[in-house]
């Protein structure tokens, strides 16, 4: 419900694609009562999270897609969609743009880590990791970061063009007896072998809920 009322100040169109992985009755009620225009359900059992990612990739007709799981939490109501768009139009070299706070207290592993979370790094982390953050601004005066580091694509609130994804290719199945979420790794690989830029939306939007406070705020 947070990301909904996140999108209630967007103008443009949005399309929904609900995965429901685990034969949730519940769940899938939920999804069924949300008053939305553009609204898919997909229904399957459980083959892990990744083929359900590749449900969702092949059904949609967006240019930009973003990936939301279902423990992640809007902290702040913004526009985030509209500012997204505009750096997506206004510098082509962005890829893939994050949405989650750089600080989100729970259980953040990339943080301090300049591989996965630069925007947590201060300058001499930065600086030993030879990774560069850039401070950048669109037409209409949003500030965001930007910066090109080999992992900057994950499962947590992103937001990715199609293009991208085209041209990485649907994410690996789960091998058999393995963590159903096998493969984000290999595809962070996938992404950074095409050399792309990753930008933080410059708001803390998306804390993950799925976990205990780690450290105080």
């Amino acid at each position: 419900m947070s990301t909904l009322d996140c999108m209630k100040d967007y103008d443009g169109e949005v399309e929904w694609i609900f995965i429901e992985n685990g034969c949730n009755e519940l769940c899938y009620q939920f999804f069924q009562e949300l008053d939305l225009e553009r609204k898919v359900i997909v229904r399957q059992k459980n083959y892990g999270i990744n083929e359900g990612l590749n449900q969702g990739w092949a059904l949609s007709r967006g240019e930009f897609v973003m990936i939301h799981e279902n423990d992640w939490e809007a902290v702040r109501r913004a526009n985030f969609l509209q500012s997204a768009k505009e750096i997506f139009e206004e510098f082509p070299e962005v890829g893939v743009i994050q949405l989650r706070d750089p600080l989100d207290p729970h259980e953040n592993h990339g943080s301090g880590k300049p591989l996965y979370n630069p925007w947590s790094c201060h300058e001499p982390i930065l600086d030993r990791a030879n990774i560069k953050v850039t401070k950048e601004k669109t037409k209409s005066g949003h500030s965001f970061l930007m910066s090109f580091f080999p992992n900057g694509f994950n499962n947590n609130p992103v937001i990715i063009r199609k293009e991208l994804y085209r041209a990485c290719g649907p994410y690996p199945e789960a091998e058999v007896g393995c963590d159903p979420r096998h493969g984000e790794t290999e595809y962070q690989a996938r992404v950074a072998e095409l050399g792309c830029a990753t930008a933080y939306i410059g708001i803390p939007v998306y804390w993950h809920m799925g976990r205990v406070q780690t450290h105080a705020l």
